[in-house]
């Protein structure tokens, strides 16, 4: 609601919706720090959905659901609101590794409350 301009001049529409597309990176960053112990960055998206006229003056409240595929290579991911309707899909998002970026001691918090069996559910 008090977020900066997303772009300028704000006053244009954009065709996609930037910040529900970075929903979906931030939370399966999240999941590679949990899981894999490592910090990933955007590297390549397959397939990227936007429901017709979504935009970013839509109104949460949002859920990022992200599923890493079988391959462990990448994950697909989408944003749905809380009627349950789909906003974003991304399919095949692969990530690249920061080396050494993380400290371990630091990511313990996180990795104990993302055990491998919350997420397999």
């Amino acid at each position: 609601e008090n977020l900066a301009a997303n772009h300028h001049p704000a006053e244009l529409v954009t065709a996609l919706a930037p910040r529900l597309i970075e929903l979906c990176f931030q939370t399966a960053g999240l999941w590679e720090m949990g899981i894999d112990g490592r910090m990933g960055l955007p590297l390549h998206i397959d397939h990227l959905d936007v429901a017709p006229g979504v935009s970013e003056s839509a109104h949460g409240p949002f859920y990022a659901v992200v599923t890493r595929k079988l391959d462990q290579k990448s994950f697909d991911a989408e944003v749905i609101d809380g009627s349950g309707k789909r906003l974003v899909r991304l399919s095949g998002y692969h990530t690249i590794a920061l080396a050494d970026s993380m400290d371990a001691r630091k990511l313990e918090p996180l990795q104990t409350a993302m055990t491998l069996d919350m997420a397999a559910a």
